[in-house]
């Protein structure tokens, strides 16, 4: 079929045009042993420039190993927070057409850590290409730099030994490649197509290092071959598609394509399809693409196939000739479908706050992840010291091991992370059976705004040890005036590049512009779940439920409210969640006592109601249950929690109310499967 699509934008550059040609070659032999490189090259220097040469951002010479020769590079980190040895090669300006080739040997002495990173821009500290580490676990693992969204490779090397590193890009394609001992470890297209120097920086401490830092470099080559334009080329440079999705669902993307040739473009043609099947072409027409100019062409979705599938686009003619250079008309793009575990969901709790300058990016990959996977996903921003904090939950997600700060997001209370990583980590959990299928009922009394949930699980599978449920509410589209509730943000005026809007934001954002999703309201039973209120094993095809209930407070608004349904692990981790609006949850019907066929007792009255000095609770208990109360404020904070054993027949247990003050009190009463809760009204 032939379409007309969208030209997204053009953009014209000219930098590459008269780019030179770069040769560098240096064995380390050349310096005296012990002399700074930087301020004994016209080539080499350091990251703040030629003021550091010479000082101790500079690296030295030594004889202590070598590749060849006697002498290589010294790199070492001399303090925890890594450095300050920064040393830098620059490649003659910035490139970003024709092909940069650079190697280097690498030795990493045992247990330490190397790292090294390619500037994208002239200007140094800018865009990071491309990040390398060779880690204390001996692993050699490269990301995107400034793009980075987990690694692209992670591959095995040796201490104690010198490594062959070499990168060869092809910035005129867009095609990357790392070769590690002269073996291929990765072929990439880069978002940061440019590349203008290469950092060597000892670096310890982060994810991908260890403790300490101590490395040597010998043998450098840095080699640069332009690119010759011919009259009518046009390139295809990186082809966007989600490298991974779910299965059976389709994504659309876009092509980046440059003009490489001289006179300007005006129509092409492009051909596209998945692996062998039909293709679909797509005919553009009234261009105006200059020589060096770019344009982005949104192309159509495509379905995932389950598993491994290939794109590929093509550029057949331009300005109705054939291209005087087809080697570069090509681009293909590795697609993965991914196959969702049944019923699951992934939750995402995130720290968060409007003090914190960077938490903006949080907020946009939650909300870009609920539309994204609607029905996978569950996102819950936890608010740290503003008027959104629940105080427990906050304290928990605070104290969570190895938590780093903020923002922060901890994926199905398993591991933690940065919300920059979220779909990759997604489509890692995505993938885990879970053994329950949950499911959220209310009724809610809009007079009283009084609202009751239960939240049941049907079983899919045998289980054993510590299981709970548990429920979180959460409210969207919050706003408020006031300073409490704007937002401080590190991403206004796009110096750090875009972040869903936040960079066309003034800092901080007033709170009449803000408005927050995902808030949590309220989380019940101590955050971690009630323990022993599940039986230590469950047969698969059984199912239990627990109920919660709460009062929304006035300045929530119920029909943004959202129900979390949970039921965690014996580790305390998430093995599946549900969420539903109110009236979502209303329709699926609320699970009580009545509607389970296993009564436990069947009423439970408290008197007086109003109570002074005292109330008793009592109970007509049908089978011997454990009991147990538990006296909560109208914020959900538990005040009293007893135990009372095994007990059957009609009780009466009593509750000394002097203490308490004039208000609105919640009873739990704990029965085996069954809760019941009751309002207690304290006047004195």
């Amino acid at each position: 079929m032939k379409r007309n699509l969208q030209i997204l934008f053009f953009t014209i550059s000219f930098f590459g045009l008269n780019a030179q040609a770069f040769n560098f070659q240096d064995d380390i032999e050349s310096y005296p042993d012990g002399s700074y490189v930087g301020a004994n090259s016209t080539n080499w220097t350091v990251w703040s420039g030629a003021a550091g040469e010479g000082t101790a951002e500079d690296a030295t010479v030594t004889t202590e190993q070598a590749k060849s020769g006697k002498q290589s590079i010294k790199l070492e980190a001399g303090s925890a927070s890594s450095g300050p040895m920064d040393l830098v090669l620059p490649f003659g300006g910035e490139k970003n057409l024709g092909t940069m080739k650079y190697s280097m040997w690498v030795y990493v002495t045992a247990d330490n850590s190397a790292y090294f990173n390619f500037q994208a821009k002239a200007t140094i500290g800018t865009t990071w290409a491309l990040d390398n580490y060779f880690t204390g676990a001996g692993k050699f693992i490269a990301t995107l730099g400034s793009a980075a969204n987990g690694p692209i490779c992670e591959v095995d090397f040796e201490f104690e030994k010198w490594n062959k590193y070499e990168l060869v890009a092809n910035l005129t394609t867009n095609d990357w490649e790392i070769f590690l001992n002269d073996v291929s470890v990765v072929k990439f297209s880069n978002p940061n197509n440019t590349i203008a120097s290469i950092d060597l920086f000892p670096l310890f401490g982060t994810e991908y290092s260890s403790t300490s830092s101590l490395w040597y470099v010998d043998d450098v080559s840095a080699e640069f071959i332009p690119y010759t334009l011919k009259p009518r080329d046009a390139g295809a440079v990186t082809l966007n598609y989600k490298s991974k999705f779910l299965a059976d669902q389709s994504a659309a993307g876009s092509l980046l394509i440059r003009n490489l040739g001289l006179a300007a473009i005006t129509s092409l043609d492009l051909s596209c399809k998945v692996d062998n099947g039909t293709p679909q072409n797509v005919n553009l027409t009234n261009l105006n693409i200059n020589s060096l100019g770019f344009a982005t062409i949104n192309l159509p979705a495509v379905i995932y196939k389950a598993g491994n599938s290939t794109l590929s686009c093509s550029i057949n003619n331009v300005n109705g000739s054939p291209d005087d250079d087809i080697s570069n008309n090509i681009k293909n793009s590795d697609l993965l479908g991914i196959v969702p575990a049944p019923y699951k969901h992934l939750v995402t709790e995130e720290a968060t706050g409007t003090w914190c300058q960077w938490c903006p990016r949080g907020a946009v990959f939650l909300d870009s992840m609920n539309k994204t996977y609607p029905d996978h996903f569950v996102g819950i921003a936890v608010h740290n010291a503003d008027p959104m904090v629940i105080p427990a939950y906050d304290a928990w997600l605070g104290t969570f091991p190895g938590f780093p700060g903020y923002p922060s997001i901890v994926n199905d209370r398993k591991q933690l992370s940065d919300p920059l990583n979220l779909e990759a980590d997604f489509y890692t959990h995505i993938v885990t059976p879970t053994p329950v299928i949950l499911t959220n009922g209310a009724r809610y009394n809009p007079a009283t705004r009084e609202l009751e949930v239960s939240v049941k699980g049907d079983f899919i599978e045998d289980i054993s040890g510590d299981y709970r449920f548990n429920l979180v509410v959460i409210e969207n589209g919050v706003k408020f005036p006031g300073t409490g509730y704007r937002q401080v943000n590190a991403y206004a005026g796009g110096s750090r590049g875009v972040m869903g809007g936040y960079e066309k934001l003034p800092n901080p954002v007033p709170a009449s512009r803000m408005t927050y999703n995902h808030v949590a309201r309220a989380i019940f039973d101590d955050v971690v779940g009630l323990e022993g209120y599940l039986p230590s094993t469950i047969k698969k095809g059984s199912n239990y439920y627990i109920n919660y209930s709460l009062q929304l407070a006035d300045s929530f608004k119920a029909e943004n409210i959202e129900l979390v349904g949970l039921l965690f692990g014996p580790n305390g981790e998430i093995v599946n969640a549900t969420e539903t609006s109110i009236a979502e949850a209303e329709k699926n019907g609320y699970y009580s006592s009545v509607s389970d066929p296993r009564p436990v007792f069947n009423h439970a009255k408290i008197s007086p109601n109003p109570s002074d000095e005292f109330a008793n609770i009592e109970l007509d208990i049908l089978t011997s249950s454990e009991v147990r109360i538990q006296i909560l404020d109208l914020n959900g904070k538990e005040l009293i929690s007893k135990n009372y054993g095994k007990l059957n027949g009609s009780v009466i247990l009593p509750i000394n109310t002097l203490g308490f003050e004039t208000g609105t009190y919640f009873i739990k009463i704990y029965a085996n499967h069954t809760i019941r809760t009751q309002k207690l009204v304290v006047t004195h």
